[in-house]
């Protein structure tokens, strides 16, 4: 007898399909290990969230009907899984992607971060916890709006502080003080316009120049700068705690990618050799 007539006879026919369900009940049938087990902590658990939210002890009917939700949402989400519901949204596939993120960084030891470990990380990247060079002015507004040519009368006011005049006597009310003290040019391009800010790079120091700004015309004179510099480890310990935990966490993310990585390894067979050997070069 053939093998095409063999598969035509009934006994073999029922064999095969018996097979298969039992192959088929073997994928989706409850693991023994998983039951819908309700133990003391699950049950606690239930008890505190529901006496929080109630503000009183529940009683038994209320904290037997908040278990069986808890588990009726296990059963479902089991369910889901089993269906293959979570395989083609990406919504819950990058909530997924999420927790186990999460579940990875919590593995990082954040905690330990001794004097030591900060300052190799700062002088390992010194251009981050640099504070920026500063420096302070003094600025007599001439507002526009209250003067027909707002530069001249920046001039004006420049002669006279130069004549020995105080600063606190002349020019317009602005929303800035006269007397700024140290600060990176940035904070002045905030507080005046990139313009005004500019122009501050350049200037001597101790002499009185005119300068715009959105504001109108300044007679101004930089009374001290300070360099860039290197920042203490007091200054720089909390950015240095937070920037050290989130590398740490980064790690241990990457870490477990490897291990995923080297369990499930990509197979590019399909594609063609120059491009598989490519993707391969770069680490895929």
């Amino acid at each position: 007898m053939t093998w095409r007539a063999l598969l035509r006879e009934p006994l073999v026919q029922f064999l095969a399909v018996g097979l298969a369900l039992f192959a088929l009940h073997a994928r989706v049938r409850p693991d023994p290990d998983a039951n819908m087990r309700v133990d003391l902590a699950r049950v606690e658990a239930a008890r505190q969230g529901l006496a929080t939210r109630l503000g009183h002890p529940p009683a038994d009917a209320e904290l037997a009907a908040a278990v069986r939700e808890a588990l009726d949402d296990e059963r479902m989400v089991r369910e889901a899984v089993r269906l293959g519901l979570d395989r083609d949204d990406p919504i819950v596939r990058r909530r997924l992607i999420q927790k186990l993120r999460l579940a990875y960084e919590s593995t990082a030891d954040v905690d330990a971060a001794d004097d030591a470990a900060l300052l190799a990380l700062r002088d390992a990247e010194p251009q981050r916890y640099t504070a920026p060079a500063r420096l302070a002015l003094t600025q007599v507004l001439a507002a526009r709006g209250r003067h027909a040519d707002p530069e001249a009368a920046a001039r004006e006011f420049a002669r006279a502080l130069e004549a020995g005049a105080e600063p606190a006597t002349i020019g317009d009310p602005g929303p800035h003080a006269r007397r700024l003290g140290l600060r990176p040019v940035a904070d002045y391009a905030g507080m005046f316009g990139p313009e005004f800010a500019a122009a501050l790079e350049s200037m001597p120091e101790g002499t009185w120049s005119i300068v715009q700004s959105q504001l109108g015309a300044h007679a101004v004179r930089v009374d001290a700068r300070a360099p860039a510099e290197l920042l203490p480890l007091v200054a720089a310990r909390a950015r240095l705690q937070a920037d050290l935990a989130e590398r740490r966490r980064a790690e241990a993310v990457r870490l477990a990618l490897e291990d995923l990585r080297r369990a499930d390894p990509a197979d590019l067979r399909e594609l063609p050799p120059d491009l598989a050997a490519a993707l391969r070069e770069h680490g895929l």
